[in-house]
């Protein structure tokens, strides 16, 4: 989906420090061959598509940049206090990653509403191909590999995500990841379900905008849309969502207090850095 994909290049470049000027700069040709890739768009679709991906990404270097580095330069300062963190103060922060997404949410909504009103046969048929290609993965990680070896995986990936800025984990930290995750079983099923629903919702809007609905109608669809993801809805959903936010932020709160003072400097040092490339990014306007 279009703001899913432009949310794994943008803000993934938040979890992956290096590279991040070459990752940024190189966004729009990633992103064009990933629209194209999920939705088989045709030659006249491809150029509209293309530009109202540059603007996107224009006002994103040029007003969101910029914020970003006010959350990454606050949360830089906090780990200068040898305090613990507490949840609260993790969940602030989420909230305000939170309050970004949203605003992409609504910026790519209004661009590309259009172009999803150009969608025809072959474009769905291509977006239902790539959904169901990503949900059979889905399945094969977590749902038909056997209990110990989905164990795994999201112990390996907790680990990778802590030692991105905390570097080599000490034992009694990866034992902490470990338990936390016996503690939080796999709730696969559930989350494969979530996603087919709000996929057939996406396929819903993605049908009434071929049936020529008013590009502002589908821009209001796509922006509810959007926000669901990020603030559900549906209370059981939103319940599930902000438990699992607690949870994390537990974890993470747990691990940075285990932390020694080289690991906080680590994580300290990602940070500046990571604000001082997307301020330089920033300020380099948005050049084809």
């Amino acid at each position: 989906m279009i703001r899913s994909v432009l949310i794994v290049v943008i803000l993934g470049l938040l979890a992956a420090c290096s590279g991040v000027k070459l990752g940024y700069n190189s966004a729009e040709k990633v992103l064009a061959y990933r629209m194209d890739d999920w939705f088989g768009l045709s030659e006249a679709m491809r150029e509209p598509a293309r530009e109202r991906l540059h603007r996107v990404l224009a006002w994103h270097r040029r007003e969101e940049l910029p914020r970003y580095v006010h959350i990454l330069r606050a949360a830089e300062r906090r780990l200068e206090d040898p305090a613990p963190l507490s949840v609260s103060e993790l969940l602030t922060l989420q909230q305000q990653v939170t309050g970004r997404l949203l605003e992409l949410g609504s910026r790519t909504a209004d661009e590309f509403a259009d172009v999803l009103t150009q969608f025809g046969p072959p474009q769905r048929r291509r977006l239902l191909a790539r959904l169901a290609e990503s949900n059979e993965e889905f399945r094969e990680d977590y749902l038909h590999a056997g209990e110990a070896a989905v164990r795994k995986r999201r112990i390996d990936q907790l680990v990778d995500r802590y030692e991105l800025w905390l570097g080599r984990l000490a034992p009694a930290q990866r034992a902490h990841i470990e338990q936390w995750v016996g503690a939080h079983p796999s709730d696969a099923p559930w989350r494969l379900g979530l996603r087919e629903a709000r996929q057939q919702a996406f396929v819903g809007i993605v049908d009434d905008a071929m049936q020529r609905q008013s590009p502002p109608r589908t821009s209001a669809r796509l922006r509810a849309f959007f926000a669901d993801l990020e603030t559900p809805v549906a209370a059981d959903v939103r319940a599930r969502h902000e438990e699992g936010a607690r949870a994390r932020a537990q974890l993470t709160a747990d691990l940075f207090n285990m932390a020694t003072p080289a690991q906080r400097e680590r994580a300290r040092e990602r940070l500046r850095k990571l604000s001082d490339d997307f301020l330089a990014l920033s300020g380099q306007g948005a050049g084809r």
